[in-house]
């Protein structure tokens, strides 16, 4: 029998594209985590349930997997798990499922719906040219449609408004919540540095495609001859595996950069570098910089990777350095000696810390 208090829960269902490893969808594990649940109910539905994240998910949420092949193609599916659920208010992340989420509002009139834009819209119009006005249109016309829109910069909402004429009153800025416990837990065993060796160790990490720049980070380290040993560790997959480990290879770099592919940990790794590099083309507002600044580890980022410079706002001063093209990027990474040796502590602004997002989230699901 239910009590007087849980019928006064608010029941809120996430509907997440898939459990891949990828930021939009940890955002909105961390969010769905953090829920008071005193006061909210979280269902987790999963489109593509295939990947690392459920692990991710807090074990006292229900989880639903359609095991579904694609996201556009699970409309019935959605419609009879979220019929069958009865959610207060439907949450989801990325455009593609956003689009398909909005598509189902007529059969939800009582449902509140929140989306959340996890990049510029103007990446995903220029990443899919033939599609770029359909995109468009689905932006204008679906969007419309939700009761709040939720983004995690500045620039994103700006788009929105500027370009494509979406009211500004339904956006919402919300950052990216980083849990700075459960980083810290996973990156304990981390000594301050990657080893004795005397070498500047950087990281990147990232999917290995276009957007995240590390080809043209590569092809500029051919001609970085610093006044010391350095080695750089790209942590990732992605369909540029092949293209950047010949650009390694063609200009015998095989020494000083290594592809490590997929980790289980990154945090560890951002803590034993001493510099996170972000040579990103386009960006939402990067988690990887959130979680490596988390680490202790400062952030030598491209002016092109988006809600960066919000980051570098609320950072220290030494903390995210933004340079506006690759040699720029060289000759700060040239500059900028090896930090000394001892633990790190976190360089995370306030702003960002999962308690800080947790209460706003909240808030926005009050309103």
């Amino acid at each position: 029998m239910e009590t007087k208090a849980s019928q006064h829960k608010t029941k809120i269902a996430f509907v997440l594209p898939s459990l891949s490893a990828g930021g939009a969808e940890r955002v909105l594990i961390t969010l769905m985590n953090g829920l008071n649940r005193a006061a909210f109910t979280p269902v987790s539905i999963n489109v593509i349930s295939k990947g690392s994240l459920k692990s991710l998910i807090a074990p006292d949420i229900e989880t639903i997997d359609l095991h579904q092949k694609g996201v556009f193609r699970s409309l019935p599916a959605l419609l009879k798990a979220l019929r069958a659920q009865k959610p207060d208010i439907i949450v989801s992340t990325m455009a593609h499922m956003n689009f398909t989420i909005l598509l189902l509002r007529p059969f939800f009139p009582h449902t509140k719906f929140i989306v959340r834009e996890a990049i510029v819209p103007s990446y995903i119009l220029k990443a899919h040219p033939f599609f770029a006005p359909f995109i468009k249109l689905a932006y204008t016309l679906l969007y419309r449609k939700a009761d709040t829109i939720i983004s995690p910069s500045r620039l994103i909402i700006d788009e929105f408004v500027k370009d494509l004429r979406l009211a500004d009153a339904n956006h919402v800025l919300l950052y990216n919540p980083v849990d700075t416990s459960f980083i810290s837990a996973k990156s304990a065993s981390a000594p301050s540095s990657a080893d004795a060796d005397g070498k500047v160790h950087y990281v990147a990490a990232g999917r290995l495609d276009f957007q995240k720049g590390f080809d043209r980070l590569i092809e500029a380290l051919t001609t970085f001859k610093p006044p010391f040993e350095w080695m750089l560790s790209i942590y990732g997959d992605g369909k540029q595996k092949d293209h950047l480990q010949h650009l390694i290879d063609q200009n015998r770099l095989q020494e000083n950069i290594v592809l490590k592919g997929h980790t289980e940990n990154p945090w560890a790794e951002y803590t034993r570098a001493d510099f996170l590099l972000l040579p990103s083309r386009w960006e939402g507002l990067p988690n990887v910089a959130l979680e490596s600044l988390a680490c202790g580890t400062p952030v030598i980022a491209s002016a092109e990777a988006g809600g960066i410079h919000e980051i570098a706002s609320l950072s220290g001063p030494e903390s995210v350095r933004i340079v506006p093209d690759m040699a720029s990027f060289l000759d700060i990474m040239e500059i900028l000696s090896k930090p000394p040796a001892g633990n790190k502590s976190s360089l995370l602004p306030v702003n960002f810390q999962k308690d800080y997002i947790d209460r706003q989230f909240e808030e926005i699901l009050r309103k």
